[in-house]
């Protein structure tokens, strides 16, 4: 419940925030934030105590000891469920799929950006950072460019554009609708982009992911069901 709380208090803040910082650092730390006291998790994440007494109180929270210990109670349960999911995984993830989580799983963090669909992916966000791939779903109302400038992502970052129902292209093209000139993405240094939605045959991204255009509730489990085999496939592939 709480790790929940504090992805939505990261994923919603400005990266330059005392909020985004807190809760990146204690997303960074999981079970190891038992080990810390308050004084030196405000040294390491460079904020005040005054702050982060502030942000425990956002969440109900009055004591760091306590909420410590209900942060490693939270992380040991989520390694429960992880060693449980992979005592059942089977080896028989889609060709297609495979090879792009062989490219995902080389990239250093993971942004996803796009329409409202992926929001729906919070909790594979969890699981992504859980086991060291590092995932943010940020609320933002500027561009593209801006987020990604203001994440200061590099050649060996992802960026997962997620839009269910249009090519990559037609995504960019109908940016144009809001930002003037704004037909690609124009950023100093590109990270990789990959694509989720409709799939063209001319494909120079990434990666490009095609998505079940039958209905809305296919295109939305086949979302789903394409970040869980991730989580799968990585556990398969490097444990816990």
């Amino acid at each position: 419940m709480i790790i929940g709380k504090i992805m939505m208090i990261q994923n919603s803040s400005s990266k330059e925030s005392v909020e985004y910082l807190i809760s990146k650092k204690i997303m960074e730390l999981k079970g190891n934030i038992k080990d810390y006291t308050l004084n030196r998790f405000i040294e390491e994440v460079g904020v005040s105590k005054t702050s982060m007494v502030r942000y425990l109180k956002n969440i109900n929270i009055n004591k760091f000891s306590y909420f410590k210990n209900v942060m490693y109670e939270e992380y040991m349960h989520a390694e429960v469920d992880m060693k449980k999911m992979k005592k059942v995984i089977k080896n028989n993830f889609p060709h297609i799929q495979t090879q792009t989580f062989k490219k995902i799983m080389v990239c250093k963090r993971i942004v996803i950006l796009g329409d409202g669909n992926r929001f729906a992916l919070l909790l594979c966000q969890k699981a992504l950072t859980y086991l060291g791939y590092p995932c943010e779903i940020p609320v933002y109302l500027g561009s593209e460019e801006e987020i990604i400038d203001q994440f200061h992502l590099k050649e060996d970052d992802l960026v997962i554009i997620v839009s269910l129902h249009e090519t990559y292209d037609d995504f960019c093209t109908n940016r144009s609708v809001f930002y003037q000139n704004a037909n690609y993405l124009d950023v100093k240094i590109k990270p990789k982009i990959g694509f989720i939605g409709v799939a063209p045959k001319d494909n120079h991204l990434y990666f490009n992911y095609n998505i079940n255009q039958e209905s809305f509730d296919k295109s939305m489990n086949e979302l789903q069901v394409f970040f869980l085999n991730l989580v799968q496939y990585i556990l398969y592939k490097n444990g816990i």
